[in-house]
């Protein structure tokens, strides 16, 4: 019945060519597009407000009649955001030659009736909510040359019926569902200029039959398909190739030598592959070529001299790769060259100090090799220069005061050298930066002065460095902050203007020479903040009793300094707090039973400090059931340690396995960058920082102390336990046998 009909509808579209029958054929348009209209539910921008029956439909909107014959020849109501579904009436539109409906919110099946639009040469149902299998009877759209499917829910195999379209020029099926393989019958159009079937679940070998459809401009067949082998050297006969995108769909092998023959390609993006061996010296013959992009994947050796022929090159990025040797000093000659990324290898040898001569580079990565030497002063030579990263090498030598001149650097990623000198006067004054990245180098120095009363800073990291001075009294931080000087020299106290970068995410002054009280206003701001630590200086006073109400702060670290009076019980209003550590200070108080209620806690450290009296306070049901490390050691505690609470411990009792799959981490993310969570266990009198700690490790120490009575045998029960210390307090009886079931265990100390 559906053939019939289908037959029917294309015979009354072959009998209204008779110009005799122009007024029915008026009237039969008009009708099929206003059942186009009352099939769509939505209409935001009102703009099919046009389409009613006492106007001419060919003064609708993105209605085009010919002028002549006044019949509908197209239909466009791209970017409208229609919903509804598309009516099969459009059938009815016979001598159509373009519908698009692009960048909109249809759904339901694709109308198998527009099958008799003979005459239609465009079309383009992209980017909306299509579903359902392909129609196999638009094979009878003979005169198509343009067919666009992409970023729809298409599913069912990659549709055969497209193969039979042989004029198609243009065909897009990429960003669906479609399953299955590219069989050879895709290598049959004679005129395909555009191919794309990326973002779909397609498998198996890519065809050799590929090679036939030798008009091909742009090929698009990676992105989360899953094809086996390799690219078929019949790549090569491609001639008219200028773009070749396979990116993450587990290629496999070397790059086809054939590959030299593709003169006008342009753009070669290979990513996130598994392809292997030399890089092929063929690449330096592609005299086209622009950008080259051959990242993630397991590439071994040098970078070929061939490649100093490629004049054309803007882009060369070789990503997380195994390449090694010398970066070649044509590098830095390469006359186009915008963007270099050969992060991630085994490079050594120095950077060629050319770099940036050429005045266009803009992206420069250069991290996690073994490059030494000194950085290149040209680097941002033209004023172009926006992202820079060395981190994780060995270079050594001053920050080029050059690039406190770069007024287009956004971001300067150099962590993990051994950089030496002072900060360039005028870094923090460039109008774009963003986020300067500088730990674990040997700067030294004062911090330079805030230039700027505004500036677009949202990072800053120069933890782990010798520079000295008082921190800057005006700190200019767009959210989401990062501010981190930890490990350095600073002195001083914490000046208030602190208190005015509202959107600080992170804020890290550990491990300095800080002097004075904590600023009551500081404390206040923690209601924004994510991380507040303030360790390892000699901060004196009381910790302000004003936290607020909040959900943000997740760990605070107090430990290491002169703190003295009551732990503020503001603190229970920290609803989503995971790392507290208050340890070696002079607080005096009593055991905190008012963090009970905060079931997030993971760590909590108390240690050396003069806490005193019993923990008889905790309610065993809802009690901390992630905490991993609790550090009560040299305090004043006294009594029998309840064991009630251990059975709501429900980390402690996990196994490793139960750990890691409950989402445990050892850093959190914050504006943006990770903060790697650390914390200090005392083992046998060592303070050792534990970096990667709350994955899978406890640790329980209650030395130093008055307890007494029995060592609870349900210690026993904790499956993961790391270090066990409960020495120096007034415990008799026996030694649990139950503590042999700790097979975890690394240090016990009775």
């Amino acid at each position: 019945m559906k053939v019939q009909s289908l037959l029917s509808l294309l015979l009354q579209c072959l009998l209204h060519v008779h110009p005799t029958l122009s007024g029915e054929y008026l009237l039969s348009e008009k009708s099929a597009l206003l059942s186009v209209k009352a099939s769509i539910t939505d209409d935001p921008f009102s703009a099919l407000s046009t389409w009613n029956a006492s106007t001419s439909h060919c003064n609708w909107t993105g209605i085009t009649c010919h002028p002549s014959s006044r019949r509908v020849i197209a239909l466009d109501l791209s970017n409208l955001l229609l919903s509804g579904t598309l009516s099969s009436d459009l059938a009815h539109l016979c001598f159509l030659s373009k519908l698009s409906i692009s960048f909109n919110q249809f759904s339901g099946a694709i109308p198998a009736e527009l099958s008799s639009l003979s005459a239609l040469r465009v079309l383009d149902l992209s980017y909306n909510s299509f579903n359902g299998t392909f129609p196999s009877q638009l094979s009878l759209l003979k005169n198509l040359q343009v067919l666009d499917l992409y970023d729809n829910r298409m599913i069912g195999d990659l549709p055969l019926a497209v193969t039979q379209m042989p004029n198609l020029r243009h065909l897009n099926l990429g960003y669906n569902y479609f399953s299955g393989r590219i069989t050879f019958q895709f290598g049959q159009w004679k005129f395909l200029e555009y191919f794309d079937v990326s973002n779909n679940n397609l498998e198996g070998p890519i065809p050799q039959e590929i090679g036939n459809l030798t008009n091909l401009r742009e090929l698009y067949i990676g992105q989360h398909n899953e094809y086996e082998g390799g690219i078929p050297s019949e790549i090569g006969n491609l001639s008219e190739l200028v773009r070749f995108e396979a990116s993450y769909c587990n290629l496999s092998g070397e790059i086809p030598p054939e590959i030299r023959r593709l003169q006008k390609l342009e753009t070669l993006f290979l990513p996130e592959n598994a392809l292997s061996g030399p890089l092929t010296v063929e690449l330096g013959n592609l005299a086209s070529l622009k950008s080259l992009d051959l990242s993630y994947n397991n590439f071994t050796g040098k970078i070929p001299a061939s490649f100093a022929e490629l004049k054309n090159l803007t882009g060369l990025q070789l990503f997380q790769n195994k390449l090694h040797g010398a970066i070649p000093e044509f590098i830095a000659d390469v006359p186009e060259l915008e963007a270099l990324d050969l992060g991630e290898n085994n490079f050594s040898g120095i950077i060629p100090q050319r770099l940036g001569r050429n005045g266009k580079l803009q992206f420069l990565d250069l991290s996690s090799n073994n490059l030494t030497g000194t950085l290149p002063s040209y680097m941002c030579f033209g004023n172009r220069l926006e992202i820079l990263n060395t981190e994780e090498n060995s270079l050594v030598g001053p920050i080029p005061d050059s690039l406190g001149r770069c007024e287009s650097l956004s971001q300067i990623h150099m962590g993990r050298n051994f950089l030496n000198g002072s900060l360039p006067r005028d870094l923090f004054g460039l109008p774009n930066l963003t986020d300067v990245m500088l730990p674990n180098n040997r700067l030294a120095g004062k911090f330079p002065i805030f230039s700027r009363n505004y500036s677009q800073l949202r990072t800053l990291d120069i933890s782990d460095n010798n520079i000295h001075g008082e921190l800057p009294s005006r700190i200019w931080i767009q959210p989401p902050g990062f501010f981190s000087v930890s490990r350095n020299k600073f002195d001083g106290t914490i000046p208030t203007s602190l208190c005015n970068a509202t959107f600080l995410d992170v804020l890290d002054l550990s491990h300095n020479h800080l002097t004075g009280t904590i600023p009551q206003c500081l404390i206040e701001m923690s209601g924004v903040l994510s991380v507040m630590n303030l360790g390892g200086n000699n901060l004196t006073g009381i910790i302000p009793n004003s936290f607020p109400f909040n959900y943000d702060l997740q760990i605070l670290v107090l430990n290491g300094n002169q703190l003295e009076g009551e732990l503020p019980k503001s603190l229970d209003r920290c609803n989503d707090l995971m790392v507290l550590d208050i340890g070696n200070n002079l607080i005096q108080d009593t055991f905190p039973c008012y963090l009970k209620n905060i079931d997030t806690l993971k760590v909590l450290i108390l240690r050396s400090n003069q806490f005193r009296g019993s923990i008889n306070c905790l309610d065993a049901n809802t009690t901390w059931s992630k905490l991993q490390i609790l550090d009560l050691a040299s305090n004043h505690f006294v009594g029998k340690f309840p064991i009630r609470y251990f059975s709501s411990w429900k980390a402690m009792m996990a196994t490793k396995k139960e750990m890691e799959s409950n989402g445990g981490s050892d850093h959190i993310v914050a504006s943006n960058y990770y903060y790697q969570i650390s914390v200090n266990l005392t083992l046998k009198g060592q303070d050792l920082e534990f970096v990667k700690l709350l994955l899978t490790i406890t640790s329980l120490d209650l030395s130093c102390n008055s307890f007494d009575g029995d060592i609870p045998k349900e210690i026993g029960e904790f499956k993961v336990l790391y270090a066990l210390n409960l020495s120096h307090n007034a415990f008799t009886g026996q030694i649990p046998k139950a503590l042999g079931n700790l097979r975890a265990l690394e240090s016990l100390d009775l």
